[in-house]
């Protein structure tokens, strides 16, 4: 925990530092819309360009989300907070601070939205959208991505990382590690096995199990606990069948 002094300071600072100017504009817009029209009400109401600040971007999210540079597209605008369609996103170097609706959007909502830079919130309202965010992305690239040996490896670490995240509740760790950790370790040994086991191949095979037990052990009862339980039991079949044949 901060120490008291320390917490001063950061107060005192934010209320010091004067609001920080949106270095970029992002708009995210259905998909099917007048883009080109919005994109002519935006311009006529954002401040004039200062140095440093970046021209507005426009962003279409899909209806359905169908491969992973779309995802990357809907997990932007997670981090952003985009809860409603149109929206402007005000942000700066440490990332998006305010999201506008467009309905109703003037210069003046959009000058008084700097003041969101400043907010004593904001640090924690950005790391659980940023939590939120990163594992959307997870999910999607796990059902989406071509599963290469490079592209396995940062998944299996960044399972690995929310899984060990504050944020992370217990049921999506349950998750996380029944949808996404477990079958990544298992392509991982499918990958590696050429029709004999050797020790890597064995050690990639006991680590997956691990990590099916331990999605399992966090609640028994869940109804993710129970599906995790399943699958073991299957595994347990399945290796003892082949056992026949060895």
């Amino acid at each position: 925990m901060r120490s008291l002094l320390t917490s001063l300071i950061l107060t005192a600072a934010a209320v010091l530092t004067p609001p920080a100017a949106a270095l970029s504009y992002t708009v995210y817009t259905a998909e099917g819309k007048n883009t080109s029209a919005l994109q002519q009400l935006v311009h006529k109401l954002l401040p004039p360009a200062t140095e440093g600040a970046s021209e507005c971007r426009f962003l279409e999210l899909k209806t359905a989300c169908n491969d992973v540079p779309q995802a990357e597209i809907q997990a932007e605008a997670i981090e952003a907070g985009v809860t409603h369609l149109p929206c402007l996103v005000l942000a700066d170097d440490m990332g998006p601070y305010a999201t506008l609706l467009l309905h109703g959007l003037t210069r003046q909502s959009i000058e008084q939205a700097a003041t969101q830079a400043t907010a004593p919130e904001r640090e924690s309202k950005t790391e659980q959208r940023r939590f939120d965010s990163q594992l959307y992305l997870l999910f999607a690239r796990c059902a989406m991505e071509e599963p290469t040996a490079e592209t396995l490896d940062e998944l299996v670490q960044e399972s690995r990382l929310l899984l060990s995240h504050e944020l992370c509740p217990k049921e999506m760790q349950q998750l996380i590690g029944l949808r996404c950790l477990y079958p990544l370790l298992m392509k991982q040994y499918a990958t590696g096995h050429t029709g004999a086991h050797t020790p890597a191949t064995e050690a990639k095979l006991l680590e997956a199990i691990a990590a099916l037990e331990a999605a399992r052990d966090l609640d028994p009862e869940s109804a993710t606990g129970k599906r995790a339980h399943d699958e073991r039991h299957r595994l347990r079949m399945a290796r003892r069948e082949a056992r026949k044949y060895e």
